[in-house]
């Protein structure tokens, strides 16, 4: 089975660098002017481009080779099914206007549907440092939206705009997102360039949530077929998997137990969470190898929101308000120079827990110990969870925000006496993690100005 496994994977290769499809573009037709999920930022004045193309052609499924099962272990026998539907999709780039300006790598963003449309676009963040960004729509949901009504797909958004596409379902994601890849990367060989000539050198697919999942099952079970992407970076990855079973009976959801990733990669993978996903990903824990490595991020939260406006939010009970985002971009970086110079990442602290159940372990105020400790938990000024707790009528995405308990006045100035205390212990966690490897150093004067102006409030 084993050498039919490999023949198939050889197969597979080749008709990607083969397979017939169109693209069309870029698109500026429609009623709202521009494309869904279009940066919020002005990315011109950075030097990059924003540019809408349609892909049409033909994707297939994946299935278990010999009915095998999808195993814990992540090391599957799979194959790429002979029968093939026609789709039409979108990918949305976001680029250096120039080579000057570009670093030769593209970040390939699985778009996640989680609430019934395609979240996932550019902020002001490591990716406008060089990188190219690409957002695909790989599945159903974000073309067509939930069933009923209250769509709120691409289609539904703007049909003048996204009427023609077409999505056969998700068991064709996989392929549809390694065709994406493909029209995007080194050996990209089409009349119409995505890419606008920019001189791509290598690939990253990325994905968050729910498309951490389908990215999780990618690696496992299609990576080795396509061969399209130099690396991975899971994050905020609960650790399951998809059925393509399920995907194939067109049920929504399908996942698996937590599930490990394959340990016979030939290409890097750089899983970063929250203190939200913890426990659940517990089970999955796998030794940092020199194609593996794993941060948690201490006191974070699957979803965060500013620190003004997260005391006060509708349908939420105290949302916490630390982001992982720092370690996100400082990981990306990480993998840039991974993949540029074979330089592997640092290792990281894991967040304590419980041996037998991940139960996270806790200090004196309530904060995790252990993991990846940014500033703001290093010199605590209130109580992170990141698992949040839902209120009578509100989100049912609740537990994602985590929560976050300001210390009482009292409490501040005991640990605190004067301002400048604080801030000279902030400044110092703040080096130590910029040190670590863990934050870039291009955030230490956005995150100094935050602290300084949080103590200027709070603190004699």
């Amino acid at each position: 089975m084993r050498i039919a496994y490999l023949l198939a994977c050889i197969t597979c290769i080749a008709a990607y660098h083969t397979n017939a499809i169109e693209i069309s573009g870029p698109v500026s037709q429609g009623a709202q002017g521009a494309p869904f999920a279009a940066p919020t930022i002005d990315v011109e004045s950075r030097g990059y481009v924003v540019e809408e193309f349609f892909l049409t052609g033909e994707a297939r499924a994946f299935r278990m080779v010999d009915d095998g099962e999808q195993s814990t272990d992540g090391l599957w026998a799979t194959e790429r099914e002979t029968a093939s539907k026609p789709f039409t999709t979108r990918i949305l780039v976001v680029r250096p206007r120039s080579n000057s300006e570009f670093n030769g790598t593209v970040v390939v963003h699985w778009q996640n549907v989680t609430a019934g449309y395609e979240l996932g676009s550019v902020a002001d963040t490591e990716y406008l440092r060089g990188y190219a960004w690409v957002g695909v729509s790989a599945q159903k949901i974000g073309v067509d939206g939930f069933p009923g009504p209250d769509a709120a797909g691409l289609k539904q958004w703007d049909t003048a705009r996204y009427g023609t596409l077409n999505h056969p379902g998700d068991a064709y994601s996989f392929d549809i997102f390694s065709q994406a890849g493909a029209l995007v990367g080194p050996n990209r060989s089409h009349d119409i360039d995505p890419m606008g000539g920019l001189e791509v050198r290598r690939l990253i697919a990325a994905g968050a949530s729910q498309s951490a999942h389908r990215l999780r099952t990618y690696i496992n079970g299609v990576h080795l077929h396509a061969k399209v992407f130099d690396g991975f970076i899971p994050y905020i990855d609960f650790a399951g998997t998809i059925s393509f079973d399920a995907d194939k009976r067109g049920e929504r959801g399908g996942r698996s137990q937590p599930t490990s990733i394959r340990t016979d990669l030939d290409v890097p993978v750089f899983v970063v969470n929250s203190e939200t996903e913890t426990q659940a990903y517990f089970s999955a824990r796998q030794p940092d190898t020199e194609k593996f490595r794993f941060w948690e991020v201490a006191g974070t939260s699957h979803v965060s929101m500013p620190r003004a406006i997260a005391a006060n939010a509708p349908g939420l009970d105290s949302p916490n308000w630390l982001s992982f985002a720092p370690v996100y971009d400082a990981a990306l970086r990480h993998m840039h120079i991974w993949l540029t110079k074979g330089t592997l990442p640092p290792t990281a602290p894991l967040i304590e827990t419980a041996s037998d159940n991940g139960t996270i372990q806790r200090d004196a105020h309530g904060n995790a110990l252990g993991g990846i400790r940014l500033p703001d938990v290093a010199v605590p000024t209130a109580s992170h969870n990141g698992f949040g707790r839902p209120v009578e009528g509100g989100s049912r995405f609740a537990f994602l925000y985590g929560r976050a308990q300001d210390f009482a006045p009292a409490e501040l100035t005991t640990l605190y006496p004067r301002r400048q205390d604080f801030l000279n212990k902030y400044d110092a966690a703040l080096s130590n993690a910029i040190d670590a490897g863990v934050v870039l150093a291009e955030e230490r004067p956005r995150l100094q100005g935050e602290a300084a102006t949080w103590a200027q409030q709070h603190l004699p």
